[in-house]
């Protein structure tokens, strides 16, 4: 049995936190996940896979959420003034939708933060490719309006959120051809936003930075799922994931058996209400192994291709030990990753509507923006050359009393980085 073991000090105590990563399934490293969804569709889930939900017709699920997507705008909208200052332009593309079924002119709705006219007329800007989260259910294209904001001024950069189709209108694998074709055209019409297309970083919230990731995997073969692209493959600098889902073949029975606390992970009322819409018709646990659906079991040759990736991950989060396992894959293959774990917190804690965000979500969206500086070599100077070659010591955050609302803690391993920027084994 393989764990993953650490401890951090928190307002004068020890926490020990212990992940089990073999109490659910995955694939070996070195295995393969079958690259395309299998044949064997049903009406009714695998027993493993069944939800509440299953007995309701498609319009009575359809019905509850959209009651569950009202409800869930009203709360963002509340959400208290931004205390960054906003974009200077903001405008809505409107993409065709080229792949799979359901395809048509204008389908994908895309939010574009402008900076403000550079002073070098011919420069080009970093372009950052969003995905919002929700299940994909529930969500739209302004949800993470704090963190593009913060990405458009602190990288000077072109930042889009794409508003793919959502479930169960829209089951998979709709949302990740939307994601695809909204890359791809962006990447196509880089003279347009003035952005560099060897400058395109991609990121995502939850099931946002599951479909980021398998956003890559797709572009990487178009072909393995049918799809035929007549245009260069646009290249992803980096990837920029928040709590990402990442392995859909595992139930959610045992994704909870996998938390130290089950019942701080979300409700079962809310994920089979998203699985349900989601997965139609319903797939076995090797139909649910298609990467475009859990990106986390790509083969190891496409794990040796993958470009740098930052993680925020939740302690309370039923994805965590998938996303452990996913991490240490990439570190054994010697991939530029880095993490972040924010103690004490449950999964899409930046969310907390409708009040205000807490502190600890800054400094999760400052410490992902540092890393793509790093990646784009941003302010990079002798200095920071230097520094780079030494041994780094990651942190992470945990939001705290109200006299010590955020902290930075040493996460349990250390990574040494070379000046390259590669990432070594850590040392457990």
């Amino acid at each position: 049995m393989s764990w993953f073991d650490f401890s951090s000090c928190t307002s004068g105590r020890r926490k020990n936190i212990s992940i089990d990563a073999s109490s659910t399934h995955s694939l070996d490293s070195g295995s393969t996940a079958n690259g395309a969804t299998d044949t064997s569709l049903f009406a009714v889930p695998p027993s493993e896979f069944a939800t509440s939900f299953d007995c309701y017709p498609r319009w009575l699920l359809a019905a509850r959420v959209y009651a569950l997507r009202t409800a869930a705008s009203l709360a963002f909208s509340c959400i208290s003034p931004l205390p960054c200052e906003e974009p200077q332009t903001t405008t809505v593309l409107y993409l065709d939708s080229t792949l799979g079924t359901c395809q048509g002119p204008r389908c994908i709705p895309v939010h574009v933060w402008m900076p403000e006219p550079t002073l070098a007329p011919h420069a080009l800007r970093t372009a950052i490719i969003n995905f919002h989260g929700g299940g994909f259910v529930l969500g739209q294209g302004t949800d993470d309006c704090i963190w593009t904001s913060l990405a458009q001024q602190e990288l000077d950069a072109v930042v889009f959120s794409v508003e793919y189709r959502l479930a169960p209108g829209y089951p998979f694998p709709k949302s990740i051809e939307d994601c695809v074709d909204a890359v791809l055209q962006i990447a196509a019409r880089a003279s347009e936003f003035g952005i560099d297309a060897s400058k395109i970083l991609l990121s995502g919230f939850s099931a946002g930075g599951s479909l980021a990731l398998s956003t890559w995997v797709v572009l990487q073969d178009p072909g393995r799922w049918g799809y035929c692209i007549n245009q260069p493959m646009p290249v992803v600098q980096g990837m920029l994931l928040f709590y990402p889902g990442l392995d859909w073949s595992i139930t959610r029975d045992e994704k909870r058996r996998g938390c130290a606390r089950p019942d701080l992970t979300l409700p079962p009322s809310m994920t089979d209400l998203f699985d349900c819409s989601y997965i139609y018709p319903h797939l076995s646990r090797e139909g649910r192994q298609d990467l475009r659906l859990s990106p986390g079991l790509m083969e190891d040759e496409l794990v040796k291709k993958l470009p740098r990736i930052h993680f925020c991950l939740c302690e309370h989060d039923m994805l965590l030990a998938e996303e452990f396992r996913f991490i240490d894959r990439l570190k054994a293959a010697n991939k530029d990753v880095s993490h972040r774990i924010v103690l004490d917190e449950k999964h899409a804690w930046d969310k907390p509507m409708p009040v205000a965000p807490k502190p600890s979500v800054f400094e999760e969206y400052r410490a992902a923006l540092d890393e793509a500086k790093r990646w784009l070599n941003l302010e990079w100077t002798e200095v920071d050359l230097i520094a780079s070659a030494s041994t780094e010591t990651l942190t992470h955050s945990r939001t705290g009393s109200k006299n010590d609302s955020s902290r930075l803690l040493p996460l349990p391993f250390v990574m040494e980085r070379s000046v390259s920027g590669s990432s070594m084994e850590p040392d457990l």
